[in-house]
């Protein structure tokens, strides 16, 4: 049983993954205190293992990566479970909880940053959150850094209509392995699966991006699924 020390989450809710954890932690109904970084050095002095978001304090140990964390929450409130007790469907849910972080989470990363307005629009908020004295180094080195990470890993080499095309075929088929719902797999309470396409969902559903908007709102059943997934953590 969870013990009395204090729960801290390190991270932005801007964050896809941050707010997978969020959720998480709201769904499970333990009392926790959000840290946003405020300086680059936060990032690495949370997470001194990748120095990315989120990172989380539980039971006086500091846990990092958002899947990781997610199932270190299972074993210290089992109730509500993240995963089945069934071995097959627990092996798909996770399966769907990876794609969605390494393969969905790129469409939002590429719209961001290689369509030019919405380019601009992603600079100008990663300059404003920097602390004054770093903006001018930010406004011109964040974009080089995300263009390069998204090209690496491919999806931000493909031209923007491909982009918007491949996304919406992805999210058809999120839609097709939902079902009738609520939750995927036809549960009846949300899993480590919708909690991470909730993360990416929010994240594309963003007016910085707004064809990514324009493609999540094209599929209401993802709407309703996100809907679902605030009533109960909120």
């Amino acid at each position: 049983m969870p013990g009395q020390k204090k729960i801290i989450l390190h991270g932005s809710r801007r964050s896809p993954f941050v707010e997978k954890v969020y959720r998480g932690l709201m769904l499970k109904r333990l009392p926790f205190e959000l840290h946003e970084p405020q300086t680059f050095q936060d990032l690495r002095r949370n997470n001194p293992t990748t120095g990315k978001m989120p990172a989380l304090e539980l039971d006086g140990q500091r846990l990092f990566d958002s899947t990781f964390i997610l199932h270190a929450l299972d074993d210290y409130q089992p109730d509500p479970p993240l995963l089945s007790a069934d071995a097959l469907l627990a092996a798909q849910q996770r399966l769907i909880e990876d794609w969605a972080d390494e393969s969905l989470y790129w469409y939002g990363m590429a719209l961001r940053w290689t369509i030019p307005a919405n380019a601009k629009r992603s600079r100008q908020l990663f300059v404003s959150a920097a602390p004054p004295i770093l903006r001018p180094i930010v406004k011109i080195m964040a974009p080089r850094m995300m263009l390069s990470q998204i090209r690496a890993q491919g999806t931000g080499r493909l031209p923007a209509d491909i982009l918007v095309r491949e996304l919406k075929s992805h999210l058809a088929s999120l839609v097709k392995m939902l079902g009738r719902g609520p939750f995927f797999f036809g549960l009846d309470h949300p899993s480590v699966a919708d909690l991470a396409v909730y993360g990416q969902l929010h994240f594309l559903h963003d007016k910085i991006v707004p064809e990514g908007q324009q493609a999540v709102e094209q599929y209401p059943e993802l709407t309703e699924l996100c809907l679902r997934l605030d009533v109960m953590t909120g």
